[in-house]
């Protein structure tokens, strides 16, 4: 079976994650006529390296001295210094145990404006876990902010948790950050919901408010799995995955979200919309790009004066002369200039 990868751009060096074998590899770009050529790969369970098991997702710090790497395999944050040429050296990992907890399945990672916090969002543990740096820059563990429901429960007695579901985290897939690290955003597969959360200047994390897909028929936020937010913070966008949905939320200056309209698959002129799961926006917040695994497309939208979405064309493997956007899994996508498509491991869908 095929390695599923997640890959990011930093200047000149493209850093590539490798979810199913579990390693990290760095590749130069040159500027010539030159392929990329590797410059290092970092294994699991290889020369002191741990926390790379199922790596889900990679942030680096924005001072680039340090990596930071999600795993839902091994229930871990691993950390990795950088140096100046961008050679990665294993620093430490965070692994659930008695003393840290809410990493069982730990899917998304994102990183306040400053490096300072990570936050990180686990599907079995259903939690938010916050980690800070010390006056030295190491991180450590603060705590988890979680219902404390055992996921055999709530992956098999749905109807009887849902009284007990009170911050929206059951199955936590993805999170995202305002730039100015005001709030979290949260969207979580089994409580079919996006959860709010207000960050305070001494970075206290409290929590604000729970939208669910049955607060109101016009959501579409079952299997709730991707969020992100417009660079202006004046959007919330978050996929629907079981309801081949993406729904709109304008925010205003309080970080009150509204409704603003839903795009549904067949509805509209949307096409190939089946199963959203990654989302991104162009650098200028004019253009929305999902991509989705059940349609095998990567379908794109264009905002209007009014601020609504317009579907502009989706691009699939049933078009002629396109072909590699069949998946196993998922399809994340990522903007870097352009947009890049990469498979993920399969979802459980709630």
């Amino acid at each position: 079976m095929a390695s599923l990868f997640l890959i990011k751009k930093y200047g000149l060096l493209i850093l590539i994650v490798s979810v199913l074998s579990g390693c990290v590899s760095t590749h130069r770009l040159y500027l010539t006529q030159e392929l990329m050529r590797e410059k290092q790969v970092i294994e699991d369970n290889k020369l002191g390296v741990d926390g790379l098991g199922g790596a889900r997702v990679v942030e680096l710090t924005p001072d680039g001295r340090q990596l930071l790497v999600t795993s839902a395999d091994d229930n871990a944050l691993a950390i990795f210094n950088v140096d100046s040429d961008f050679k990665l050296t294993f620093n430490k990992v965070f692994i659930n145990n008695s003393k840290i907890d809410g990493l069982n399945g730990a899917t998304s990672l994102i990183l306040s404006s400053d490096g300072r916090r990570a936050y990180v969002v686990s599907f079995y543990d259903s939690a938010l876990v916050i980690f800070e740096q010390d006056k030295q820059g190491i991180y450590q563990f603060i705590h988890a902010i979680r219902d404390g429901l055992p996921y055999e429960q709530v992956f098999s007695d749905k109807e009887s948790v849902k009284e007990k579901d009170k911050l929206g985290l059951l199955g936590a897939y993805d999170i995202a950050i305002t730039s100015d690290n005001s709030q979290l955003f949260i969207a979580s597969v089994a409580s079919n919901a996006v959860s709010i959360f207000d960050m305070t200047e001494n970075g206290n994390v409290l929590f604000n408010q729970l939208i669910r897909d049955s607060d109101n028929t016009v959501y579409g936020l079952a299997g709730a799995v991707n969020v992100t937010i417009t660079s202006n913070n004046s959007q919330v966008i978050v996929a629907g995955f079981n309801e081949n949905a993406i729904t709109i939320f304008n925010r205003d200056e309080n970080g009150a979200l509204e409704h603003s309209q839903t795009l549904i698959n067949g509805k509209d002129g949307v096409k190939n919309m089946v199963s959203p799961q990654g989302l991104a926006m162009s650098p200028d917040d004019n253009y929305l790009y999902a991509a989705c695994s059940g349609g095998n497309a990567i379908v794109v939208f264009a905002k209007n004066d009014q601020g609504k979405y317009l579907y502009m064309q989706s691009i699939s493997n049933s078009d002629n002369n396109v072909t590699g956007l069949g998946v196993q899994g998922m399809l994340q996508l990522l903007l870097m200039g352009s947009v890049y498509l990469w498979p993920q491991s399969q979802i459980m869908q709630s």
